[in-house]
């Protein structure tokens, strides 16, 4: 009964295609851009939905993916089953032989009656229904993306000194290239600091800040990327987002303070989702988005001191 964050954003890509579609096929890194989900995750979710038929491809110079059937054919319901399968959260659900006490069990009547009325009330709304209510789920991403543009815009000058000195996608660097520039930086005792977060534009934006400050800043945008960076490098900070497509926040901190050599890094919460007070009990702060550049650099510099 609990959805994931592959049938979520599995919806977040279908209602997209609908949107775009008239114009032709949808190609799938302008998904990931308009949706800020990364394009292998993407072309994982829509491959399975080819198989459930929800989604077909068209091939050629300007191929892409299209609606195999009307949008008031596709229900939410669909969806979450091409991705999720017929229950969500419930193993016993649909195969008795999935748990041994299946049959004796006193609760499993109520859980398989709360996912079935869960998945009622998913097939009553279907994607025309979420386009023409104005509830798309894309409109609140695009909000999210810009939000650092919208909320936390520096001086002009300011931004225009970025874009001299910060590269596109810098934080994208292979994990060689990062050990490098830490080895490098080494004699000079500047301080290192990783932003992960699944969201490109965020994580360059928290790079640019803190490199502007003197720090040595990289980024990564999936847990994957991030422990590819920690095994590299040990940071001195990492800030971390709480909702990633591949592997949920908490959980990827977990997974790495396991490891002696990174169990004592100071990590600082930056999410949009409530309750991130919560998250992750050792942590040294944390913001929610939309966040000020001046209450990142004082959480950081309280917690590891300047560059």
């Amino acid at each position: 009964m609990r959805l994931t964050t592959k049938g979520r954003y599995g919806m977040r890509l279908v209602l997209d295609i609908a949107q775009h579609g008239s114009d032709g096929p949808v190609s799938m890194s302008e998904v990931s851009l308009r949706q800020d989900i990364s394009l292998k995750y993407l072309e994982r979710l829509v491959g399975e939905l080819q198989r459930a038929g929800i989604v077909k491809s068209m091939r050629g110079r300007v191929g892409g993916h299209l609606l195999a059937m009307t949008p008031e054919r596709i229900t939410v319901g669909d969806v979450v089953r091409a991705l999720e399968g017929e229950s969500a959260d419930l193993p016993c659900g649909h195969n008795r032989l999935a748990c041994p006490r299946s049959v004796h069990c006193l609760t499993r009547a109520i859980w398989v009656a709360a996912d079935q009325a869960m998945f009622e009330k998913l097939d009553s709304v279907n994607v025309k229904d979420i386009l023409e209510d104005g509830q798309n789920c894309m409109a609140r991403k695009e909000e999210a993306k810009f939000v650092v543009a919208k909320e936390v815009q520096a001086p002009q000058a300011e931004q225009s000194k970025r874009r001299k000195t910060l590269p596109s996608r810098v934080f994208l660097r292979s994990a060689n290239q990062q050990g490098g520039d830490k080895q490098n930086r080494a004699g000079a005792g500047v301080k290192t600091i990783l932003a992960v977060d699944d969201n490109p534009d965020i994580v360059e934006y928290l790079v640019s800040i803190f490199r502007e400050r003197g720090y040595a800043a990289f980024g990564a945008t999936s847990s994957e990327e991030a422990m590819e960076v920690l095994m590299r490098l040990k940071p001195d900070m990492i800030t971390l987002d709480l909702e990633m497509p591949e592997e949920w926040g908490p959980k990827f901190h977990q997974r790495y303070s396991k490891m002696p050599q990174f169990r004592d890094i100071p990590v600082v919460v930056i999410s949009g989702l409530p309750g991130i007070h919560r998250a992750i009990s050792k942590a040294v702060a944390t913001l929610s988005k939309p966040f000020r550049p001046e209450e990142v650099l004082e959480v950081v510099e309280a917690a590891i001191g300047p560059p």
